[in-house]
């Protein structure tokens, strides 16, 4: 749909024209409230207060001088921290204009600020794993594979298909013509090496997507 050039926001979700499809059904059958799970991840990961080591990311090769610059800076004259995670606050962004647009308003319970609050408190044995949510579940009579299915669902087969079919060829076409190469933010012969990687790798980047998203949604607003 985005590989059509039809403008749209460069930071909206990979997945926001299957969410649409899911919004637009529930509209026609009148729904005018949605409950998200937004913010579940979020509230069980390691708060910033506590003393977690976090793992280093690996460095992104291709990224350009002026990416580079800015990143070094992204902690730089930061607004106040916010009751709720700065991620969640992400996500809403990327999410909710879709549900609005529906005519859905999108209500996130486990994100309010009292919980966010309680989750913070716990210890980190309640928050591993979602071992709260899970017992919850649990509790609820749901059987083990709801509450802690041995397969949990993604989208990683679905990104790396799409990367190997359609993602590649865009980043080929990138390679002769690229606005973000063209700005600084990234690196032209890395990302050509990237590409020469990607044909023997057993599994393309998924970071990959992050600047193929980017490319085609700049290119839809020119």
């Amino acid at each position: 749909m985005r590989d059509l050039c039809k403008p749209h926001d460069p930071a909206g979700a990979f997945y926001q024209e299957a969410f649409d499809v899911v919004r637009e059904q529930a509209a026609a059958r009148r729904c005018e409230v949605m409950f998200t799970g937004s913010g579940g991840d979020e509230i069980n990961a390691h708060h910033s207060r506590t003393q977690a080591e976090l793992p280093t990311p690996e460095p992104v090769a291709w990224l350009g001088v002026k990416a580079a610059r800015a990143l070094a800076e992204v902690n730089e004259h930061l607004a106040p921290i916010p009751a709720l995670p700065v991620p969640t606050l992400m996500a809403f962004g990327m999410h909710n204009p879709g549900f609005l647009r529906a005519g859905i308003w999108p209500v996130s319970p486990l994100v309010h600020p009292r919980i966010v609050r309680f989750m913070e408190q716990l210890p980190r044995e309640h928050k591993r794993g979602k071992a709260l949510f899970r017992d919850r579940i649990r509790r609820a009579g749901l059987p083990e594979w709801v509450a802690a299915p041995a397969e949990p669902e993604n989208f990683l087969a679905v990104l790396e298909r799409g990367l190997r079919s359609c993602g590649l060829p865009v980043l080929d076409d990138m390679l002769k013509e690229s606005i973000l190469v063209d700005l600084g933010y990234v690196d032209g012969k890395a990302l050509a090496q990237a590409r020469r990687n990607a044909d023997s790798a057993p599994v393309v980047p998924d970071l990959l997507c992050d600047v193929l998203a980017l490319e085609v949604g700049l290119r839809s607003l020119m």
